[in-house]
């Protein structure tokens, strides 16, 4: 078995929570620093609400789960900060072919319409996604972040 490549990883901390006389309590607590639980972290700080984020792992970059992410998608990432790095960094598409064999029986267009900020579609992998999404909740004080 092939073992994974860890593309980012990131160092444990104590939290100052651990040495508090009594427990602490925190309005909201994430438990998974994935796609979603980094994005709800981070439109929930946005809001005002502060947010404990955990993840029993100390790194991303162990493969991609993700590779292909929509308008809407992007357009909710762009609001939490990381929609047009994550553009940049992708391929961008909208045309879809549908073959058989050589022949080409069906084409479309998922946004056919110009001006749009966002594409219909970009692929990357779910690495680089996670990765920006990392490094924008690192720079909103309202989220607690912590790994392992």
């Amino acid at each position: 078995m092939e073992a994974h490549k860890v593309i980012f990883q990131y160092a444990y901390r104590r939290s100052r929570d651990q040495d508090a006389p009594q427990p602490v309590r925190r309005p909201v607590v994430i438990v998974g620093a994935g796609p979603v639980g980094l994005t709800a972290a981070l439109d929930l700080a946005l809001r005002g609400i502060p947010v404990v984020l955990l993840d029993d792992s100390d790194r991303i970059g162990e493969g991609s789960r993700g590779l292909c992410y929509a308008k809407r998608t992007l357009e909710i990432l762009d609001r939490l900060g990381v929609g047009e790095e994550l553009v940049a960094q992708g391929v961008t598409w909208k045309l879809g072919r549908v073959f058989l064999g050589d022949s080409l029986v069906y084409s479309f267009d998922l946004l056919p319409e110009d001006g749009h900020k966002m594409p219909a579609f970009i692929n990357l992998q779910q690495y680089h996604l996670e990765k920006a999404l990392v490094d924008r909740v690192q720079d909103i004080p309202a989220i607690d972040l912590r790994w392992k």
